[in-house]
């Protein structure tokens, strides 16, 4: 049983389903509706700066090692559009890490140093032809991809689907029992799917046997814009290495160019206007690029280890439980290496890439990032518990900020018909404090990722259980630790 109908849910129901495993697979919301289908399209092994740290850490072969299990993942991609005739407009294009900051060519070139050890063909630029940004350096790797996400997704669950895997969609988990070898997977109306096999392919897991992988990742929210592009630029995919960060691609349907633009990133409930972050990547558009109007705004939400390497494998060695999270921002390369994965620990019992990935790897939790940011969660629990806000109910239609009734913190919206939503801003997972998002109206935990949109309803895990309206008492605190 799979929970997650994103891409690392339908990649390993593909596979399993070549081998003749019954799949179940089941979502809270519909196919590719989380980071599946919010992303750039980018299907590459060019994951920014990260050979060069790999090597440090765990050597030269791991780092080759991450290299190849990413061009297997892109090559499944593509064998999958090729074999099904997919029309999600597949290019084959080159990705491009780049600079505008001479303070960071150092970090490129030792990156470029690094990379021919590992013989990763990358090319060293001066500057990128065709491309209107002042670069200073850039690194160039040929025979990478881009797709519509979307599109390939919605035909990928089709696919799925013929292989006799069944799909429920707007099915949410509520939690998990373990009796011996079987897990029952608690779902909403009191929906019970008994399994032996358990993989979670849901961004962040919401179980975890004791290994805190909440406290190992730190969720990123990150933006995107889509306008025409009225004057060419160099095919490709491109993005920065300095901050803020910067993601720009070319994208052409039907004999219009158009450029998708953005990035932008900030840890996950840090973000006082997320509107204003909308401005600042259309003004870097528009100064830098000849375009258009802006034709559409989205954003999403990635989690991020801090060894730049994903956990998927087995939760621990004893249980039949598997979990892909942490891909880091590139998730659609990533999600096909997971599939890969979970399906050679199933069918043949082990991995060429189980060891690195290895979700108990000790290296992805003892150093100095890991502190630091639990640090900054602990920082962020006990601000979150001053009671500052609003006594005032005065909102604007589609307006959400933090109130103080009775004493207590509540979170108050008010929307687009005038209805007003009042919930206990305490996140159900682990208790932090929530914050408000100002483009996706939601309430966002920045503790661990988790987010709930402004009727209380979960949209993002860890947290299982939804917010509590004022009125119906406090809300319930239950991590599904154990």
């Amino acid at each position: 049983m799979i929970v997650g109908a994103g891409l690392t849910g339908l990649h390993t129901a593909y596979l399993l389903g070549n081998q003749g495993k019954k799949v179940v697979v089941i979502d809270a919301d519909q196919v590719g509706y989380g980071s599946s289908g919010r992303n750039t399209g980018k299907i590459t092994s060019s994951h920014g700066l990260i050979y060069d740290k790999i090597s440090k850490k765990y050597g030269n072969q791991k780092a080759r090692l991450y290299y190849e299990a990413n061009q297997r993942g892109i090559k499944l991609i593509e064998e999958i559009i090729n074999k099904y005739n997919i029309d999600c407009d597949f290019e084959k294009l080159p990705n491009y890490i780049f600079t505008e900051n001479e303070d960071y060519v150092s970090q490129i070139k030792q990156e470029y140093k690094t990379c021919e050890k590992l013989k990763i063909p990358y090319e060293y630029l001066n500057d990128i032809e065709d491309f209107p940004l002042d670069v200073k350096a850039a690194l160039r790797l040929d025979d990478q991809a881009q797709f519509n996400t979307k599109k390939y997704i919605d035909k990928l669950a089709e696919i799925d689907k013929s292989k006799g895997v069944l799909i429920y969609e707007n099915t949410p988990v509520v939690g998990l029992i373990r009796d011996g070898d079987t897990y029952t997977i608690k779902a909403k109306d009191n929906i019970e799917i008994k399994t032996k096999i358990l993989i979670i392919a849901s961004s962040n897991p919401w179980y975890d046997g004791l290994r805190f992988y909440f406290s190992k990742q730190k969720a990123s929210r990150s933006y995107l814009t889509l306008s025409k592009l009225n004057k060419p630029i160099a095919k490709g995919m491109f993005i920065n290495v300095e901050k803020p960060s910067k993601t720009i691609r070319t994208y052409t349907d039907k004999g219009c160019d158009y450029l998708i633009c953005g990035g932008f990133d900030h840890k996950t409930g840090k973000c006082d206007d997320e509107k204003e972050i909308f401005d600042k990547i259309v003004d870097f558009a528009k100064n830098n690029f000849k375009i258009g109007t802006i034709e559409y705004k989205w954003s999403t939400q990635d989690y991020i280890t801090t060894d730049n390497i994903p956990y998927i494998g087995r939760i621990n060695n004893e249980e039949n439980i598997y979990i892909s999270t942490g891909f880091c921002k590139w998730g659609i390369s990533t999600s096909a290496v997971a599939a890969i994965i979970f399906r050679d620990l199933i069918v043949n019992k082990s991995s060429d890439y189980e060891d690195l990935f290895n979700p108990s790897r000790v290296g992805s939790y003892l150093n100095f990032d890991f502190f630091k940011e639990n640090t900054i969660m602990a920082y962020d629990y006990i601000k979150g518990k001053i009671k500052k806000g609003s006594t005032e109910f005065d909102l604007e239609k589609e307006e959400g900020k933090v109130v103080i009734i009775d004493g207590d913190k509540y979170g108050a919206y008010k929307d687009k018909d005038g209805k007003v939503f009042v919930v206990d801003i305490t996140c159900t997972h682990l208790g932090c404090e929530l914050e408000f998002n100002s483009f996706e109206h939601s309430w966002d935990c920045p503790c661990h990722g988790s987010r709930f949109n402004y009727d209380g309803t979960v949209l993002n895990g860890p947290a299982l259980k939804p917010l509590k309206l004022l009125g119906m008492g406090d809300n319930d605190i239950d991590p599904d630790l154990v």
